[in-house]
Parts: structure tokens; C-alpha cells; sequence
């Protein structure tokens, strides 16, 4: 069924100004780009600043019943074009990074200078898929047998399209690390952001055509879960690449049957810190991976194990961390935190600490709130067992939880899988047997869960996914193996 254009005056009530409202009148944009047009979605959402509630957008998202499935050919693209591509949207979202990053810290409620980073990071992506495009390639092997040998090729091959489904915390990167591995495999992408973040989805596919990006290579559908999975039923669709909470991923995973998929889930992402470790370092990683982005971030910092010999003088040192994050508007420069989500997050972060304090644990700064802004937390004396720390909480909130020194090798024994892991030691030995049992994806030595980079395969264990991401990782998840047999030889040398 296509997708409905409605003329914006046909719109529902959400898509237009109230006769009393003195805000500015918002175009209804296009929140659907298929088969090389963009168009209008049946249902017209609101985008409203989380800070102060003013509005930021309209933006018209799909149905189910309005996801399309019909496409025109594609057609195939050489490295080199494909390297040319890549380079070419790296500079466009560099020129239009102002206007990105404006749009993201009004849409989510990120500080803008942090949504500068953001546009930076996107830009990296692209930049290193592009330089890895000549590096992509298959491997030979000569296969003896008793008919003589054979030269087996074995190359990638694209798989027809890729759903990417992502969340609203990152909403620019977390499309970007899913389209730039795409076009450096050489497939077409499909585009279901979180329907929290589509004017930033909407603008950053404008900015990515305007490079160059080729139209019959992206699709994108804003809209909420029944979008995804209307998506979902295209049998066209080979690979599904899902970032978001485990909850949706089961659903997710249920209707994308035996399709191959990566599903990065997040986790309540630890921070140990042993009795030799720099303190000093450990609270300043601790600060940056809980408070980062208001907390909201899937490889923060969610706990802070630290031996109890060393608790308090560490706990003293994160506070003191604590007065360089700055809350305020999103927009000011000087503003570190900015908003979460919404009021709802608020709540939810509150209750928990209010369950932990009742549990025993303190809390010795932040705490405060206002509408959907919460200021930089550090709570000690936490019970191991206490939701605040066995929960995914995006917010910035730091849970210091005190444990035995020596128990702190015996942590393998007690994950059951995760995401990323921060030790510091100066124990080389230790943090070695560490970051070998741990059942995680990596573990980051005298440094947080937080860190990243493009070339490192990233992703969980059990409960914190499936699969692996990365320029490199990525774009191998988005293709599949093909094998080519040559004839057997027979002759011998010359």
C-alpha cells in the first residue's frame, strides 16, 4: 500500500499550531524516504525540546499499513565509487555540522557541544569505511584432492538490504554506524530510527543525498514499533541490525526469524577499581562514563565496583568530579548535562535510587531534578543486589558499590555476560587474568566501558547481545560468504 501524502492543512491536531499558541508555525516534514522520493506519512508528530518543552518540529511518520515494500532495481556500485561515496558524505555532514548538532541537542536534550562530537564521530565512521573499501576483499585456498588441486575464491557478497533499527540516545551516530559498514559492503539500508529521534533521522538523510549518497541504496520510515515491524515482514530484507533495549529485541528477534542479525543490547556496564588503582584516573573515567550524555549511553558507566579499602578515598574524588558538570540548557556551551528523554526517565532513575537509599546507601551529591533534567549523582554504600546497579538506568547517576579486594577476581564467576568492562590496576597480571575470564566483549584496561573506536569490533555476551559492530565487523555481518570453485589442474609444472 503507498504511503499517504496529505496536504499539511488535512494534518491531525499534533500537526498543527493551536489558534491560541504563540510559537512560530512548523512545516510538516516528510518522515519517509522510499524508492528515491520523499514522502508524506499519515500521522504527524510533534518534536518537543525535553528541556523546555518548545517545540522543535513536525514530522509526518508512517503506519504500518503504509509500509511499502516495492522498489526499483538496484544497481551495483564498484569500489571505487563506493570509497568516492563515503568520503563524499563525511564532508557533507562536516559542512552542515552546526545545523546537525543544533537539530540533535534540541531534539534529545544533548548539550550541543556534545552533539558536536557527535557529528564528529559520525564523520570518522565514514571517513575510515571509505579508506577500508580497497581493503574488503575475499581470500583464496588451493583445495588438493585426488582429481588434482582446485583454487577456491571466497568473496563477500552483499546481502539484497539491510534493516537497521536504532535507538534516540546517539541519533545521528547510531545511524551512521550502521549506513557507512552498508556502503562500504556495498548494500542498500533500510532506516527505522527511534520515533523519539526522527527530526535528526529526517535531516541527517537529507544531508547524506545531498552528498551523494546514492537514493535506490537508503530507505528510512519514522514511526513507533509497529513501523519495525511491518519492516520486518520484507522478505527482501537479509540482515537486521538492531541496537535498543533487550525487551524490544525479543520482539524484534521473533519476527525477523532465522535471518542473520546483530542485536547490541546495551548493559549495567561496571567500572572496577582495585586497591592500587590511580584513584585519581578512576573517578575522573567513572565521571565521564556515568555522566556523559545524562548517563545515557549503552557502554556507560552503570557501576563503580571499588575494593572497600580504597571506597571512601575514591568516593571523596568522584564527588569532587562531580562540580565540573555543569546542568543547563542543551544549547549554552558551557552545559555538560543536558536533559533525558523525558519526565518519565526522571521518575523511573528516582524511584530506584529512592529504593537504594532505603536499602542503606547514600547519597553523597546530585540528587536533584527538574522536569526531565536530573544533576550528576554519586551514591555509595549501594547493596550489589539493589535495582539502581542490576538494571540498565539512563542517567547520570554513579552507584558505588564496596566489595573485598580479593573478591574482585571473582567477578568472571559472577557475570553471566555484558557489554564492556573498565579495570583499573597496576597489577599487569591481574588485569590480564581479568579481561581474559570475564564473559564481555572487551574489557578496557586503567580506563572506562565508555571508550570506542571505529576499527574495534564492538558488542555484548548473553544478555547484552548478539554479533559484532565496526567499520570493518559491521560490514562483514552485511554480507555473506560465496565460494568459487575453479576446475581442478591437472598438469604439472612447465
Amino acid at each position: 500500500m503507498p504511503v499517504v501524502t496529505l496536504d499539511p492543512d488535512d494534518l491531525p491536531p499534533a500537526g498543527r499550531r493551536s489558534p491560541m499558541s504563540t510559537e512560530a508555525p512548523q512545516p510538516v516534514r516528510p518522515g519517509v524516504f522510499h524508492d528515491g522520493a520523499w514522502r508524506y506519512g499519515e500521522l504527524a508528530r510533534e518534536v518537543r525540546s525535553p528541556y523546555d518543552g518548545r517545540l522543535v518540529a513536525v514530522v509526518s511518520h508512517a503506519s504500518a499499513e503504509t509500509v511499502s515494500q516495492e522498489r526499483r532495481p538496484v544497481r551495483g556500485l564498484a569500489a571505487a565509487d563506493r570509497s568516492r561515496i563515503l568520503h563524499a558524505c563525511a564532508k557533507g555532514l562536516e559542512a552542515r555540522r552546526v545545523d546537525l548538532a543544533t537539530c540533535i541537542s534540541a531534539e534529545i536534550g544533548m548539550p550541543v557541544t556534545d552533539a558536536e562530537k557527535e557529528v564528529d564521530r559520525s564523520v570518522r565512521w565514514l571517513s575510515l569505511a571509505a579508506e577500508a573499501v580497497p581493503h574488503f576483499g575475499g581470500t583464496s585456498t588451493v583445495l588438493s584432492g585426488p582429481d588434482g588441486d582446485r583454487l577456491a575464491v571466497t568473496t563477500p557478497q552483499p546481502f539484497r538490504r539491510v534493516l537497521a533499527i536504532t535507538p534516540y540516545n546517539r541519533p545521528l551516530a547510531q545511524l551512521i554506524v550502521k549506513v557507512a559498514p552498508a556502503m562500504l559492503a556495498g548494500t542498500p539500508i533500510v532506516l527505522k530510527p527511534s520515533e523519539r529521534a526522527s527530526a535528526s533521522a529526517v535531516l541527517a538523510v537529507e544531508v547524506l543525498l545531498e552528498s551523494g549518497y546514492p537514493p535506490e541504496y537508503i530507505s528510512l520510515w519514522t514511526g513507533g514499533p509497529e513501523v519495525a515491524q511491518a519492516l520486518l515482514a520484507d522478505t527482501g530484507i537479509g540482515f537486521v541490525a538492531f541496537t535498543g533495549s533487550e525487551r524490544s529485541a525479543w520482539a524484534v528477534a521473533a519476527a525477523a526469524g532465522p535471518r542473520p542479525g546483530c542485536y547490541e543490547l546495551g548493559d549495567v556496564g561496571a567500572l572496577v577499581v582495585c586497591a592500587d588503582a590511580d584513584l585519581a584516573a578512576a573517578a575522573r573515567a567513572a565521571a565521564q562514563g556515568a555522566f556523559s550524555n545524562a548517563g545515557q549511553s549503552c557502554r556507560g558507566v552503570k557501576r563503580v565496583l571499588v575494593a572497600d579499602s580504597v571506597v571512601d578515598e575514591f568516593a571523596q574524588l568522584l564527588v569532587g568530579e562531580t562540580a565540573a558538570w555543569q546542568v543547563g540548557d542543551p544549547s549554552a556551551r558551557t552545559t555538560r548535562i543536558g536533559t533525558l528523554i523525558d519526565s518519565a526517565a526522571v521518575e523511573r532513575v528516582r524511584s530506584a535510587v529512592g529504593a537504594a537509599v532505603q536499602g542503606g546507601a547514600r547519597v553523597v551529591a546530585g540528587g536533584g531534578h527538574r522536569g526531565a533534567q536530573y544533576w550528576p549523582t554519586v551514591i555509595t554504600h549501594v547493596d550489589p543486589g539493589a535495582q539502581l546497579v542490576t538494571e540498565e538506568f539512563l542517567a547520570p547517576v554513579a552507584p558505588v558499590v564496596a566489595m573485598e579486594d580479593a573478591l574482585l577476581d571473582e567477578l568472571p564467576a559472577l557475570y553471566s555476560g555484558g557489554l564492556q568492562v573498565g579495570v583499573f590496576t597496576r597489577d599487569f597480571q591481574r588485569s590480564m587474568n581479568l579481561a581474559q575470564k570475564l564473559p564481555v566483549g572487551t574489557v578496557i584496561v586503567n580506563d572506562g566501558p565508555q571508550y570506542d573506536h571505529p576499527l574495534a569490533p564492538f558488542g555484548g555476551v548473553g544478555h547484552s547481545g548478539h554479533g559484532r559492530e565496526g567499520v570493518l565487523a559491521s560490514a562483514r555481518n552485511m554480507s555473506f560468504s560465496k565460494t568459487i570453485v575453479f576446475p581442478a589442474t591437472t598438469e604439472g609444472p612447465r
